[in-house]
C-alpha cells in the first residue's frame, strides 16, 4: 500500500491531537497516555501495513531521531530536577534505582537464557547478548508517568514520592549508557567482557558528568547575559546538541561515545535549571540566575512531541510476527514484578515505610521513552542491520543475528511497555481505592461533637 503525503500529514495529525487528549486522560483519570499512544500506533501500523517498510524506515530516520529523542529527554529531565530534593533523597534513591536495574536487568538476562537453554525458543546461540540488551533496554521506570503520578496521590510519605522521582529520573540515563556499553563490547572487544564493561561505564559517566557541567556553569552565565533576546531558547537548544556531539567525540564513537554524551546533556540541564542554588553553593557573590520559565516550558513542549512521536512509531512498527516474541514479552513482564518487590524491599528496609508507601513503590514500574528510543533506534545496530552511514548505507556489520531478531526487541518492549503502564494503573488505582475505605472509616469512628449554644 502506498502511504501518500496526504496520508502522512493525516497520521501527523492524529496523533499531535491524541497525544494532547492522552495527556488530558492521564492528568484526570492516572491512565498513562502511553497505553493509548501504543493502541494508536499499532491501529495505524495495521491499517498503512507498516511492516513492509519497516527496515527502510529504521536505516533512514530511526539512528537520527533516536539521538534526537534522548538528547531532548535527559536534558528535560535535568532542568525540571530540583537537586536539593535530589541530594535530600539521594542514598535511599539511589539504593532503589541501583536495586530496581540490576535486578531488572539479571532477570530479564535469566529469562532468556533459561529460554535458549531449554530449547523453547531458539536464539541461535546468542542469548547472552539478546538477554543483556533486553536487560538494558527494559531496566529503567518512566519520569514522565512517575512524577507526576507520585505527586498526586496524597496518601504517599514525602520521601516516598521523592525516592520513586531519583529512580525515575536516574534510570534513563543508564539505561541509555549501558546499551551503549554492550554496544562498545560487541563491536569494538568482540565479546561481552565485564571488566571491560565496567570500566567503559565508569569513564562514560565521569566524562559525561564533569563536561556536562563544566558546560552547564559556562552557558549558565552566556544564557543570563542573551535570555532577553528573542527566541535565545533556541540557542540553548542548539548548544545541547552541540554539547552531546562534543562530549561524543572526546570519548570516541566506538567506545560508548554516545552514552556519555547522554550523561553530559543530563548534567547541562541540571546545572542550567538549578543555577540560583548551585552559584550559592559555590558562594558566588553576584546575583544568581538560572533558566526562565518560558524557556523551560518550550523545552517541556519539545519534550512531549518527541515522547508522543516515539510512543505511536513504536507502536507503528511492532510487527508481532511470531507469537514467541509475544510470550517473552509477558515472561518477561512478570519477571520484572516479582524482582520489583525485592528491589523495594531492599531500598525501604529499616526505614519506616508505610505498607501503602511499598506497595504504591512496587506496582510504580511503568517503562517509558528510554526503553522505546533503545528498542527501536539502537539495538538493530547490534543485531542484524549494523551501523549505519550518513547516507543511509550500512557501513559496519552488524552481530549477525539475523534481521528476524530486529521484531524481537520491537515487540518485546511494546509488551512491557504497555504491561507496565497496565499494571501501574491497577495497582495504584486499587491501592488509592483501598486507602480511601480506610479513611472513611475512620471517620465514621470519629466521636460526634456536641456544639453548645
Amino acid at each position: 500500500m502506498e502511504i501518500t503525503v496526504i496520508d502522512t500529514l493525516i497520521v501527523l495529525g492524529f496523533i499531535m491531537v491524541l497525544g494532547f487528549i492522552s495527556n488530558y486522560i492521564f492528568n484526570k483519570t492516572q491512565i498513562p497516555s502511553i497505553v493509548w499512544l501504543l493502541l494508536f500506533g499499532l491501529f495505524v501500523g495495521i491499517i498503512f501495513n507498516i511492516q513492509e517498510i519497516n527496515q527502510q524506515l529504521l536505516r533512514q530516520v530511526s539512528s537520527l531521531f533516536g539521538a534526537i529523542a534522548i538528547i531532548i529527554i535527559l536534558f528535560d529531565g535535568g532542568i525540571n530536577t530540583d537537586i536539593h530534593q535530589l541530594f535530600k533523597g539521594a542514598p535511599r534513591g539511589l539504593l532503589l534505582t541501583i536495586s530496581a536495574f540490576c535486578l531488572s536487568f539479571i532477570a530479564t538476562l535469566l529469562v532468556i537464557i533459561g529460554l535458549e537453554f531449554t530449547g523453547i525458543i531458539d536464539f541461535g546461540g546468542h542469548g547472552l547478548v539478546i538477554g543483556a540488551v533486553l536487560g538494558a533496554i527494559v531496566g529503567g521506570t518512566s519520569s514522565p508517568i512517575v512524577i507526576p503520578l507520585a505527586y498526586r496521590l496524597k496518601n504517599l510519605q514525602d520521601k516516598t514520592k521523592m525516592i520513586s522521582s531519583i529512580e525515575s529520573i536516574l534510570t534513563d540515563p543508564i539505561c541509555i549508557v549501558v546499551v551503549f556499553a554492550i554496544y562498545y563490547m560487541v563491536f569494538t572487544v568482540g565479546e561481552l567482557n565485564l571488566l571491560l564493561g565496567v570500566g567503559n561505564l565508569v569513564k562514560t559517566f565521569s566524562v559525561g558528568i564533569v563536561l556536562g557541567a563544566t558546560f552547564g556553569l559556562i552557558w549558565l552565565f552566556i544564557m543570563n547575559r542573551i535570555r532577553r533576546e528573542q527566541f535565545s531558547y533556541i540557542i540553548t537548544l542548539a548548544v545541547v546538541f552541540l554539547v552531546y556531539s562534543f562530549t561524543a567525540l572526546i570519548v570516541g564513537t566506538s567506545e560508548g561515545g554516545e552514552g556519555a554524551g547522554a550523561i553530559a546533556c543530563l548534567m547541562f540541564g541540571l546545572i542550567l535549571g538549578n543555577g540560583k542554588k548551585i552559584l550559592k553553593m559555590v558562594n558566588y557573590q553576584g546575583k544568581g540566575f538560572e533558566m526562565d520559565e518560558e524557556t523551560k516550558q518550550f523545552h517541556s513542549l519539545t519534550s512531549f512531541v518527541i515522547r508522543t512521536f516515539f510512543f505511536v512509531y513504536l507502536g507503528m512498527i511492532a510487527s508481532f510476527q511470531s507469537i514467541d516474541f509475544i510470550l517473552i514479552g509477558i515472561i518477561i513482564l512478570l519477571a520484572l514484578l516479582l524482582v520489583r518487590y525485592f528491589a523495594v524491599y531492599i531500598s525501604t528496609y529499616k526505614g519506616n515505610f508505610e505498607n501503602d508507601d511499598k506497595q504504591t513503590m512496587t506496582v510504580m514500574m511503568p517503562r517509558g521513552l528510554a526503553a522505546a528510543i533503545l528498542a527501536i533506534s539502537f539495538t538493530p545496530l547490534i543485531l542484524g542491520i549494523g551501523k549505519i552511514g550518513s547516507d543511509g548505507t550500512i557501513i559496519t556489520p552488524g552481530y549477525n543475528l539475523g534481521v528476524e531478531m530486529q521484531g524481537l526487541f520491537m515487540d518485546v518492549a511494546f509488551v512491557v511497555i504497555l504491561g507496565t503502564a497496565i499494571v501501574t494503573t491497577i495497582g495504584v488505582s486499587i491501592i488509592s481505592h483501598n486507602e480511601m475505605k480506610k479513611l472513611r472509616a475512620l471517620d465514621c469512628k470519629k466521636p460526634e461533637i456536641n456544639e453548645t449554644e
